[in-house]
């Protein structure tokens, strides 16, 4: 790193105090090991992946979308598989890209947000090169469970499906955050619902036909996290673990 006085720059240019920096070190190398650590304790079910397995066999690249606050449990389940994500230039964004990326993820950077299209450009460019992808549609700042229309516009430029998903724990704790963080306690029963390939009805990218397609997706978003709710509650999440 350079010396810059009292900050250094990240990536993209970005300015960080010398403490931010100090953090940024411990999440890279000591958040991966704790993420495995703590989902190894899970017993994890993951629900229909086989409309994963469908989608790729005909060849096409997923977009996996789910509500910001299941990134925890999700990140440990899909670890490895080389799925990229957007990060943000910002401090926080910097530390999620360091920690996704010693957890097996592709990183690009940039923003779905506030009409940004450099983010949804280089994610595109990822699509059609072959990569799957995974997108928070109500990050990064929400509302939460509100789905922007970034990733409609995302899988139709880029001939992807979106495979909703979603999480659910049996013992957990909820961050006060604006997305109520889930993060499942060690040794708790963990569902993972993917739910069948959605793709906009009408390819149309019109700002009311996306409006409609987001309404759409947050509405089965939240129906698969009702369904891994109801799962757990009734002790229906018994099966193979992640």
């Amino acid at each position: 790193m350079t010396a810059l006085g009292k900050e250094d720059t990240g990536s993209g240019g970005a300015r960080f105090s010398w403490g931010d920096l100090f953090l940024m070190r411990i999440v890279e190398f000591v958040g991966p090991a704790l993420v495995r650590t703590l989902g190894a304790t899970w017993r994890t079910r993951v629900v229909n992946f086989e409309a994963v397995e469908r989608v790729h066999a005909k060849g096409r690249v997923i977009v996996h979308a789910f509500w910001h606050g299941h990134i925890l449990p999700l990140e440990y389940v899909y670890r490895g598989r080389r799925i990229f994500v957007l990060s943000s230039w910002h401090r926080d964004g910097e530390m999620s890209a360091r920690l996704m990326t010693r957890l097996g993820y592709g990183v690009e950077r940039g923003s779905t947000s506030r009409g940004s299209a450099r983010g949804l450009l280089k994610m595109i460019a990822r699509a059609r090169s072959g990569c799957d992808l995974a997108i928070t549609p109500d990050g990064p700042r929400g509302p939460a469970r509100h789905a922007q229309s970034g990733i409609l516009y995302l899988a139709v430029k880029s001939e992807a499906v979106i495979i909703p998903v979603a999480a659910a724990a049996s013992r957990y704790r909820r961050l006060s955050s604006w997305d109520g963080f889930l993060i499942p306690l060690p040794f708790s029963r963990v569902v993972v619902v993917h739910g069948e390939p959605f793709e906009p009805a009408d390819p149309d990218l019109g700002s009311a036909n996306l409006e409609v397609e987001a309404g759409r997706l947050s509405s089965e978003l939240d129906r698969l996290t009702e369904s891994a709710e109801k799962m757990l509650k009734a002790g229906n999440d018994s099966g193979a673990d992640d």
